[in-house]
């Protein structure tokens, strides 16, 4: 709970466990009956193995945000935190009004806090369960592994790594490795994996103001890029003040395409020249498994909680 919140509900949302699609479905499910107020559940498409891609609107506004976690299968904890931080945010709503020094109530009248919260839904629930919870396990197998264990796997089913499939300098984006793999490996063309389309099909449909793409490693702020730092207004002030907020590194404009190309934060400011923001929730550990779940508040949500609040903030600013 927050110091805000009365203890009037027991939490719907667990991120303190390895989270799998079935238990984020079953989470939003759970919060759009209770908190039908402010949540509207949907759906932006399937991925290549028939998972729904969960849409969440939190928020009654016409004004609308995007916020989008688990391009990267291992990085599921980026999923936790959005579920974690719509249910808070629905709390606030319904009880005080405020969630810290926010007024939820007045923010979320104006403004849609739209949710993807799993964008790989294969991809993690292989992570997390293994082999077993593939269709085509031997497809899988046959795959480029990179890492020694499917726990560290990133890419989605089809061995394509969802952050590389954007048509935004995706010819000059580098692959290493040229075939389906555990990661890196950027596809055959750009746009062409049904997690992909669903995600740029939401985001022509919408005019989202800001966007945010969450990954796990580095407490650090993607802002810019050399293509588009010039053309996005107010991205440079918003990246300032995020950074004030959580204590993350804004880091400097991205310089190489070949580097960062191919991303949905790339491919949002180059579509629409509006700020779109890759943030890495947790610290760089030198290692690329999952991070200890049992340590989702001290990882990820006391430095990341008002971020979603923020930038519905900032997006009233910008009106």
């Amino acid at each position: 709970m927050e110091e805000n919140e009365p203890h009037t509900a027991t939490n719907i949302v667990n991120p303190y466990v390895p989270y799998t699609f079935e238990q984020m479905k079953d989470e939003s499910i759970k919060l759009a009956e209770l908190y039908p107020e402010i949540i509207t559940l949907g759906s932006i498409g399937n991925s290549v193995e028939g998972r729904e891609l969960t849409l969440i609107q939190l928020g009654k506004g016409d004004l609308k945000i995007i916020l989008c976690g688990s391009h990267h299968a291992r990085e599921y904890i980026t999923s936790s935190y959005l579920m974690k931080m719509t249910e808070e945010y629905s709390r606030a709503y319904i009880n005080s009004g405020l969630f810290g020094k926010y007024n939820v109530r007045e923010i979320l009248d104006q403004v849609s806090i739209y949710v993807v919260p799993m964008v790989n839904p294969d991809g993690v629930n292989l992570v997390n369960k293994g082999l077993l919870a593939v269709n085509n396990q031997e497809d899988v197998e046959a795959m480029v592994m990179l890492r020694p264990s499917y726990r560290e796997w990133k890419a989605n089913i089809n061995g394509i790594d969802l952050n590389r499939q954007y048509p935004a300098e995706w010819d000059e984006k580098y692959d290493e490795v040229g075939k389906p793999a555990s990661e890196s490996f950027k596809g055959k063309d750009s746009g062409i994996e049904p997690e992909i389309q669903a995600m740029m099909e939401l985001s022509r449909n919408n005019k989202f103001l800001v966007a945010a793409s969450f990954h796990s490693k580095g407490n650090v702020i993607y802002w810019a890029d050399r293509g588009t730092v010039d053309l996005v207004p107010g991205a440079k002030e918003i990246a300032k003040g995020l950074a004030s907020l959580t204590k993350y590194q804004r880091l400097p404009v991205s310089e190489d395409p070949s580097i960062y190309g191919a991303g949905y934060e790339n491919w949002f400011r180059s579509e629409f020249l509006r700020p779109a923001f890759c943030i890495e929730l947790t610290s760089y550990n030198n290692t690329d498994v999952p991070h200890d779940d049992e340590k989702f508040d001290s990882l990820v949500w006391e430095k990341a909680r008002y971020i979603g609040l923020f930038m519905a903030n900032e997006a009233l600013s910008m009106q």
